[in-house]
């Protein structure tokens, strides 16, 4: 393959400014075979992902657990893996082969258009779920160290956790916005045409074929506005949460451990359970978007300073590998719940009309407004 003439072709085309280009192209084509199957794996998990995701979203929604503004805030959680994995089944054909390959022919332009937009869809759920975890972790760091003033008493609210996940919201979409507008849709000089090694095609087919560029803002002045962008994006989408996830879990658990010893003394057993399985709960939803989030968010920073075209597929293989990670994490925020909070269970209970075992599904109604 090395001394293939289109091998090294395309190898000078997506590194043209690094020495040992080959070899980057090398690891593009290994890391290609491991996110194209991703794309399937999430195409089929993402079905089953849907169905549980709104089961935990309808049990979220209960009036019964309408108590906290941590469960407002895991409610927009949820909507966006449902959005998320809903973008996932609509857009596994428009990754690699949306302008063809030998033998399968472009897709259509309002089909390209469609894909795209939930394509920047799933862009504006990413980083919105991402704020509202580390919305979570500062609430609960509040609720815990500042709880017992009434200055901060709304911040347990649920009205609370709905504004935070408007406002979440109104920030994602706005670095979204300007992800869709940043290419443009043109037309391809030439028409798709099947090769000739193809079987079962029309060989005089000729199709439209339409690819994506820059738009034209982006490129002036050597691109600098595509370059705030970028910078701008990885470091408030990915890079400052995954700054902020770690430390607010850092001192949730320093917390935690100085409430525990304010507590010892007194008997408040069932709030102090609960209170440590809310934090718990709190603690795994920011790890777990600190680790999938983090990778992102360093190769959308490093595409600023390496510009060359396969930099930007580095970046998009990568994409695709956590979001089948992402998928994954999110079929999980039930079960945690579950195990958690003894106010989800008594209404999982209740929906399925399971009778609960008193040991399993009691809750201390003195701790209502502790519970998760």
């Amino acid at each position: 393959m090395e001394n293939d003439t289109e091998f090294v072709t395309t190898a000078e085309f997506m590194f043209p400014s690094h020495a040992n280009k080959l070899e980057l192209y090398r690891i593009l084509l290994l890391l290609e075979q491991f996110a194209r199957p991703s794309l399937w794996f999430q195409f089929y998990l993402s079905f089953f992902g849907i169905l549980l995701t709104i089961f935990h979203l309808y049990i979220l929604t209960r009036k019964a657990m309408m108590i906290s503004s941590i469960i407002a805030i895991m409610i927009g959680i949820a909507i966006c893996d449902v959005v998320a994995m809903l973008a996932a089944i609509l857009t596994v054909n428009i990754y690699f082969d949306e302008e063809g390959t030998d033998c399968t022919p472009p897709v259509s332009l309002f089909n390209f258009q469609f894909s795209w937009a939930f394509i920047t869809i799933r862009d504006f759920v990413r980083r919105a779920s991402t704020w509202l975890a580390v919305a979570m972790a500062l609430i609960r760091y509040v609720i815990i160290k500042f709880g017992a003033t009434m200055k901060f008493d709304k911040c347990s609210k649920p009205r609370f956790g709905f504004l935070v996940i408007f406002w979440c919201f109104l920030f994602s979409a706005f670095f979204s916005l300007v992800y869709y507008f940043r290419y443009d849709f043109v037309l391809k000089k030439d028409p798709w045409q099947p090769k000739d090694h193809c079987t079962d095609v029309d060989h005089s087919l000729k199709l439209d074929a339409f690819t994506q560029k820059l738009a034209y803002i982006f490129t002036v002045y050597g691109g600098i506005l595509g370059k705030i962008y970028q910078l701008v994006n990885g470091i408030l989408s990915k890079i400052l949460p995954c700054i902020l996830l770690p430390i607010l879990t850092i001192l949730l658990i320093l917390e935690l451990r100085k409430a525990e010893k304010n507590r010892k003394n007194s008997n408040t057993n069932a709030k102090k359970l609960t209170s440590e399985k809310t934090t718990g709960l709190v603690i795994f939803m920011t790890i777990s978007f600190f680790l999938l989030e983090l990778p992102i968010g360093i190769g959308l920073v490093f595409q600023v300073a390496y510009t060359d075209f396969g930099y930007l597929y580095f970046a998009t293989y990568v994409n695709h590998l956590v979001n089948s990670i992402c998928i994954i994490n999110a079929l999980t925020h039930g079960a945690v719940m579950f195990s958690m909070s003894s106010q989800y269970r008594i209404t999982v209970g209740a929906m399925l009309k399971v009778k609960a075992s008193d040991r399993v599904f009691i809750v201390s109604h003195s701790s209502t407004s502790n519970r998760v």
